[in-house]
């Protein structure tokens, strides 16, 4: 995706275009599986301090950019697009090798029937195995 690209992101998201901005937006692009915050520090370690990556990555969650994963490991990961809400989840796989995390796609409705009285607010499927990397 071209600069400009990044940057009408951001602006539709409401989120100022800064050269941290930027350059987060272009590396969750880039990426196929879900990073976690010692990734993310990794890769962009010239351009941003703890404190602003941890930021805007709030910024980006709270804008619909990126969502949150929880894979029960104790490090959450985050990956491009919107969290999913009802009738556009997703699952996740998890390698348990590596640890890492990838949307899966195409999985169709992932709405269990809950008991009457109960009121979902979110769903989040895991699948764990070895993914082909390993």
């Amino acid at each position: 995706m071209k600069s400009k690209n990044y940057e009408e992101l951001l602006a539709q998201k409401g989120l100022k275009k800064t050269k941290v901005r930027m350059a987060l937006t272009q590396h969750f692009m880039k990426m196929e599986h879900a990073q976690s915050y010692s990734d993310l520090q990794s890769a962009l370690a010239k351009e941003v301090d703890k404190s602003t990556l941890y930021r805007n990555l709030t910024s980006f969650e709270q804008a619909g950019i990126i969502h949150r994963i929880n894979d029960h490991t104790g490090v959450a990961k985050y990956a491009f697009g919107e969290s999913p809400i009802q009738g556009s989840e997703h699952a996740h796989f998890v390698c348990e090798c590596c640890e890492t995390v990838y949307c899966m796609e195409g999985l169709g409705s992932l709405q269990p029937k809950v008991p009457k009285g109960f009121k979902t607010s979110k769903v989040q499927t895991i699948i764990r195995g070895i993914c082909a990397a390993c």
